[in-house]
């Protein structure tokens, strides 16, 4: 007599809007440049940078006030496998290796790694636009900070500045961003201590990259709020 067939068991993870943007990071190939410019033993990894960076892009969209290392708690109950990529579980993403990931980055350098990222994706999504424009927003922190190396070894500083948010209390980091006028996509990125000047910074970010912006996007003009054009 055959003995009878244990009933299947199930379990339910969580997907919500996740699938969408992952799947539009996967469309973009955003994983796969990454992977292409940053050399890594892939063979010796159980996450990649590009699958590290995937993980924190869906991490920030609803557990960005948590410390990295609670990374693996945020996709408890999520299908890292069918998020992240094949083999990949919640322990994987701890903050070791996501501290690594962002390490590679910065050896790399973030603004010319999101550069080319963007380019990338606007010829994916058939963007060809003339105009850019350019502004700055700054992030407040709260605490102590320290340090002796200045924006000329690459490291930004969180200093006090003109603050946006009517807080010059506190210290605050700034970001320059640009985006195309069609589809309002980041085409360009830079980070920066919180007492830099927009006039000055801007100025030097478009000499930095105005070939590739005229070149690659075909950008006619760029604008801002602070009158550099």
């Amino acid at each position: 007599m055959q003995a009878p067939t244990a009933p299947p068991t199930y379990e339910s993870e969580i997907l919500d809007h996740l699938g969408l943007v992952a799947g539009m990071y996967d469309e973009l190939e955003i994983g796969e440049r990454i992977d292409s410019c940053i050399a890594q033993d892939l063979d010796q990894r159980e996450v990649s940078v590009g699958q590290a960076v995937k993980a924190m892009v869906l991490n920030g969209l609803g557990f960005v006030q948590q410390s990295l290392y609670l990374t693996p708690r945020f996709f408890k109950n999520r299908p890292t496998d069918r998020l992240i990529g094949e083999g990949v579980e919640p322990e994987h993403l701890n903050d070791d290796a996501l501290g690594r990931a962002l390490d590679c980055l910065y050896d790399y350098g973030v603004t010319e790694l999101f550069r080319d990222l963007s380019a990338h994706a606007a010829a994916r999504l058939g963007l060809t636009p003339r105009f850019a424009h350019l502004d700055a927003t700054s992030f407040l922190a709260h605490g102590e900070y320290g340090g002796d190396e200045g924006p000329e070894n690459g490291v930004i500083q969180v200093r006090k500045g003109y603050s946006r948010d009517q807080r010059p209390d506190l210290n605050q980091v700034v970001l320059n961003l640009m985006v195309e006028h069609k589809a309002g996509l980041p085409v360009l990125m830079e980070p920066l201590s919180g007492n830099a000047s927009d006039q000055g910074s801007f100025r030097e970010l478009i000499d930095r990259h105005v070939d590739h912006l005229q070149n690659v996007h075909g950008f006619d003009y760029v604008t801002q709020v602070a009158g550099y054009s």
